[in-house]
Formats: structure tokens, sequence, C-alpha cells
């Protein structure tokens, strides 16, 4: 009776606003100077206002994160993101100068400057896959030649590997299917607060018994200890909810340092933790078998960066203490005690005594 046409509207997923900056432009040194000169000229006035009870920690961190995101945005931008292994630098000029040229596409000379860029990228990336296949190839085959395989069969998998899919749905403890992306929400926020709830069965109160804190961090020590934990930051490192990453941070100088300082020093004083800094970013990544459970993905952390100095310096104060301790039988978390060491103990004994017999 009738042709009736159905369109059906593809659900879009709520982007990302989470900003990745292009840190690798830091390592220009006028760049590097700048960011710091930026960094050092807004802190001056709040550093010079130290004493001011009236500053919390809530105020400082605030302050640090903003200053950080606002010249890191006006300085670094965003970074030129390549989707493909054998995309290169020469073939992205051409890209962003065939990009301008396609608003003229319409103009005699414009039209012909846009379809000669656009030959010569075409070719550039023919020429560049072509290359990149054949290098992969040479590898494999340089591999095999020199008994290495697990080199050749991973580069293999590298090429073939499909990522795995992540399930739409997750199911509740009476494994029921959630769809809604809040009911979603609720069932991992239950089974994280159950994964990291931990409750101790057997109480030591001698742990207690210790000399009480002078609350006083003002020390030479202090700030030795602060810019120790800042130069160890890892590069490379995902950012936490304040989306400010290490390099940011070991980037800012002397000021950045003054101002975690000064932050550390309020904590150690109110004894109250910013609140910025309890919150990080739950990233969840699949394991095998059904990825409707929980359980069968590994749950990460992402916390703030420049929140790892304060633990950093805590952790590093109660290495000589845990050293007292901890059984001399403990191997892992532990400097010079690796677990790969002990094993290798129990191997050599093992093939002693069946050497030996005895």
């Amino acid at each position: 009776m009738m042709t009736f046409a159905l369109g059906l509207k593809k659900n879009k997923k709520r982007g990302n606003t989470r900003i990745k900056f292009d840190v690798d432009k830091l390592k220009d040194p006028n760049i590097l100077t700048t960011f710091q000169a930026n960094i050092g000229g807004r802190f001056a006035p709040l550093l010079a206002l130290d004493n001011d009870q009236d500053l919390t920690p809530d105020d400082l961190v605030e302050t640090l994160n903003e200053t950080l995101l606002e010249e890191a945005s006006k300085l670094l931008g965003k970074p030129c993101v390549k989707n493909t292994k054998w995309m290169t630098d020469e073939i992205l000029a051409p890209c962003d100068q065939r990009r301008s040229l396609k608003k003229r596409k319409k103009e005699p000379e414009g039209g012909k400057q846009y379809r000669e860029t656009n030959l010569k990228v075409k070719r550039s990336i023919k020429e560049a896959t072509e290359k990149w296949i054949e290098d992969q190839c040479e590898n494999i085959e340089n591999s095999l030649k020199h008994n290495n395989s697990n080199k050749a069969y991973k580069i293999v998998k590298d090429l073939t590997d499909t990522k795995q899919a992540r399930a739409t749905t997750i199911e509740s403890k009476e494994r029921k299917c959630l769809t809604d992306e809040k009911e979603i929400l609720e069932r991992w926020t239950e089974y994280c607060s159950e994964l990291y709830t931990h409750v101790a069965t057997k109480k030591d109160p001698n742990v207690l018994n210790v000399p009480p804190s002078s609350n006083n961090a003002r020390h030479s020590n202090f700030r030795a200890e602060i810019i120790e934990a800042v130069s160890s930051l890892k590069p490379g490192k995902s950012a936490g909810i304040d989306n400010i990453t290490g390099e940011m941070v070991q980037a800012g100088g002397e000021a950045t340092i003054d101002m975690l300082f000064l932050i550390c020093n309020k904590i150690w004083q109110t004894g109250v933790w910013p609140k910025p800094r309890t919150q990080s970013l739950v990233i969840t990544l699949p394991k095998k078998g059904n990825l409707k459970l929980c359980q069968n993905y590994r749950i990460i952390s992402l916390i703030s960066h420049h929140s790892k100095v304060m633990l950093k310096v805590i952790l590093n104060r109660l290495k000589p203490q845990s050293e007292m301790i901890i059984a001399e039988e403990q191997a892992s978390f532990r400097p010079c005690r690796s677990t790969v060491e002990q094993i290798c103990n129990v191997r050599i004994l093992m093939e002693k005594y069946l050497q030996h017999q005895q």
C-alpha cells in the first residue's frame, strides 16, 4: 500500500573533554624559558603571601591547576595526532597546506594549487605506506634469520591483532543486565568501593605508639625532599583528573617548587588533604572472559601528578621505618630485594639437589 523508509539515528557518545597537551614542545629551550617565566610571574604575588592564614590547601591547589593549564593552553596546545604508524612529519606538512587551500578550491588559481597539493599528498602517502610495509616484512625476515621468533611473532601479532570489543552492558550482582548509563556507573561505583575497602582483622596497638608530630615542616631538608620528588616524576604518564602531566610540573621551574613547598607546608600544618587531590580518574581495561562482569576488568586509577610529590615525600620517610618491621624474607617493593632473584636462588637449589641427590 505504501513505501515506508525508516531512518535510524546513531546514538553519539559523549566526546572526551580532556585536552592532551603537546609536552614535547617543552624540549625547546625558548618555549621552556617562556613557560617558566610566565608561571613565575603569576605565582610571585601569591608566594609573597605565604604567611597568610586565610589561604587553604584547596585554594592553593586550585590556583596551581588553573595557572599550569592556562599557560599550557597558550604555549603548548594540542599535539598533532598520528593515527597511523607510517605517518611522518613530511606528510603532515602538505596535509596542512591542502587543508588551507581547500577554502580556495573554487578559484581558478586556488583550485590548481589544491589539485597539485592533493596529488602530492596522495603520492607521499602511498610511498610511505609501501616503505613501512617493506620495513615490517624485513624486520620479520631478519628476526627469523637470527632465531628471534619472539620478536617476529610479536610484529605479526601487532599487524593482525584487532582490539577487543568492549561490552556496552554490565551485569549487576543479581546477574541482571544493566544498559542505562546511570545504572552502569552506579554498578562500577559499587564494585570499586568493595574492591578498595579493606577491613583489618588483626590490629597491633603498638604500631600507634609513636612520638607526636610537631607539624613543622619548614626546614631545609623538606624543600630538598620536594625537589627530589619532582625530579623523580616519570615522563610519558597519563594525566589525572586535573589534566596536568608530570612534564608540566617539572617544567615549571623554581616557581612551581616554591608553590608545591607552600602547599605541602599547609597540608602538614593543617592535616587536611586538598579535595581536588582526593579525586582520581578510573580507567577499566578489559581482560579475558565475560566482559559483562566487572571482575574481568583491570582497574587503573590516574591520580594528580603534583599530588605524588607529597606522597613521595611521605613514602621516603616511611621506608627506613618499614625496613625495621618487614620480615627478612619479604621481596618485592624493596630495594635490592627482587622477587626474580629469590626465584633464581630457589631454582639453583633445586638444580643442586637434583645433581647431587641430597
